[in-house]
């Protein structure tokens, strides 16, 4: 049963949203002012798209794992859409928006734990048709290592939306200041193979990292991979099929390929 309006409004006045503005009834938003999240988000948009060429009109039942799901924006479209979702998500303030939704929409094929990401293991969780790595894969020290231990989990397809590193100090100087505090590159291995990428200070040891809500949970440094290294991370992890989309940025691609360094990646399974 869907809560009242007064308790939605006594719930988000103890809560601050930034980034997932959902529509709750038609009296209540959770960000009043932002444009609707369900109704406008591009990468929302650029998901389904992609999952329904995947899987064509076969997808409710599907499991699905979105892993830092923030405030669950996400982890709702596909839980309303008949998808079997469980979402993760380590603080506390965040953890507590996507509780809010599940509850709110009565939403039993949705499951939300507080939980790091980096203990989202095949023997934990068991394995999933959909795994979503949506504003994360950044935010780790050991992106490689990561994405070798949840390919054991994905059964067919990996989306991952990150940012990713520039290739050459050229196009350093291009990126947003906002994101620029890069260090050279760098070289790390994994399982024999190299990889380049570049340092991103998150915060100083010993901060409180349940203020500061977009920064990483586990790890006050966090190691950005080249697109290059991205992608063959994919390949070397076991996706067959490895696919950066564009069709969702193509109005803004420079900005976000550019500016940004950031982009919407597809990672398949074969068979």
């Amino acid at each position: 049963m869907p809560l009242s309006n007064e308790e939605l409004r006594q719930r988000l006045a103890a809560q601050e949203w930034t980034a997932h503005n959902i529509r709750l009834n038609s009296d209540i938003t959770t960000m009043p002012g932002k444009p609707d999240f369900m109704e406008t988000d591009t990468r929302l948009k650029a998901i389904l798209r992609i999952l329904s060429f995947i899987y064509g009109d076969r997808i409710s039942g599907l499991r699905v794992a979105d892993l830092g799901c923030l405030e669950g924006g996400f982890a709702l479209a596909l839980a309303q859409r008949g998808l079997s979702v469980i979402a993760l998500e380590a603080r506390r303030s965040n953890f507590e928006k996507p509780l809010l939704l599940k509850e709110h929409f009565s939403l039993a094929n949705l499951e939300v734990r507080q939980e790091d990401v980096k203990n989202f293991t095949l023997e934990r969780f068991g394995s999933f048709d959909i795994v979503l790595a949506l504003g994360i894969l950044y935010h780790l020290d050991r992106p490689v290592d990561w994405l070798h231990q949840i390919a054991k989990l994905t059964r067919t397809v990996l989306i991952i939306e990150s940012h990713y590193a520039p290739a050459d100090e050229r196009a350093l100087k291009l990126v947003d200041p906002g994101i620029s505090n890069l260090s050279a590159l760098k070289q790390t291995e994994f399982a024999n193979a190299t990889y380049e990428g570049r340092w991103f200070h998150e915060y100083a040891p010993g901060a409180d990292r349940e203020s500061m809500p977009w920064a990483a949970y586990s790890n006050p440094s966090s190691f950005w991979l080249t697109k290059e290294s991205l992608m063959l991370a994919l390949m070397h992890a076991g996706f067959g099929l490895v696919l950066e989309q564009h069709d969702y940025s193509a109005p803004f691609h420079k900005l976000l390929t550019t500016t940004l360094s950031r982009g919407i990646f597809i990672a398949l399974k074969n068979g």
